[in-house]
């Protein structure tokens, strides 16, 4: 961890905007499939006297195509571990007293369901065992164990040999390799990636329009190198990703104008 702290102060500052192939590896692509899928296939009822099925990006998208052909996606809560990984999302029994079980979300592009606890949602009456509760709440849709399943996976070798042919072909000096997100899906560690291979760690850039819009679009390839990542925070959940491969995605300096400095100096900058 230090080393990295160290390796970021050093890092080069991405200064010019980028429009190209990003590769994001498995811990960056958990955070995607959570906030980008997650989040969207809960089903809750909407504000009386709205028209749609539910709330999110996908309330319009029953039956509609979300995810590229050779995309599917699962929620499993039945599932007690994932090749020798426990998974913290598992259980028997949801916060509803219903029987948990295997939800197909996402079949081959196209959203066909949503997670449901007790409360009926339009075309959804009945529960599929999704309703969970933090302590001192009342149930509501949520996730278990989610995972992204492709008929298409091919290697990280593959995938980083990808975005070198395609930096090539367009004639661009780099592209980009994500290898953790922050909040906001901010880029924690970043790296430039050569056409002769090599990667530079950068530091100070964010996402344009990494959207549902770019899952449905813009994604090309997924990895064979599927990671768990067990959540623990009020609602235990797992999310399982391998790596993902967008075509193309703007990475542009973020806009620090504005961050609150710190008030007092480093401790050993301080004054004695």
């Amino acid at each position: 961890m230090l080393d990295t702290v160290v390796a970021l102060r050093q890092a080069p500052i991405v200064e010019e905007e980028y429009r190209g192939p990003v590769l994001f590896g498995p811990d960056a692509a958990d955070d995607v499939v959570s906030s980008l899928i997650g989040s969207n296939v809960l089903g809750r009822k909407p504000q009386l006297g709205r028209p749609n099925r539910t709330v999110g990006a996908f309330a319009t998208s029953f039956k509609s195509r979300v995810l590229p052909n050779f995309l599917s996606v699962v929620d499993d809560p039945t599932l007690h571990e994932f090749k020798g990984k426990s998974l913290v999302g598992n259980y028997e029994v949801d916060d509803d007293g219903v029987r948990a079980e295997a939800v197909t979300l996402v079949n081959n592009g196209t959203l066909v369901s949503y997670l449901l606890g007790r409360e009926p949602i339009r075309d959804f009456p009945i529960s599929n065992g999704h309703g969970r509760a933090s302590v001192g709440t009342l149930p509501t849709p949520n996730l278990g164990v989610l995972l992204l399943k492709s008929s298409e996976a091919q290697s990280p070798e593959a995938l980083k040999q990808r975005v070198i042919d395609m930096i090539k072909e367009q004639g661009k000096p780099y592209g980009y390799r994500v290898d953790t997100l922050g909040p906001g899906n901010a880029p924690r560690l970043l790296y430039r990636i050569y056409p002769d291979g090599h990667e530079e760690l950068v530091r100070g850039a964010v996402f344009n329009e990494l959207d549902v819009r770019a899952l449905r679009s813009d994604l090309i390839a997924v990895g064979n190198d599927p990671l768990v990542s067990n959540r623990t925070g009020g609602i235990p959940t797992t999310v399982i990703s391998p790596s993902l491969l967008f075509g193309e995605l703007t990475v542009k300096r973020a806009d620090t104008s504005k961050d609150k400095l710190p008030d007092y100096p480093p401790p050993p900058l301080a004054k004695k």
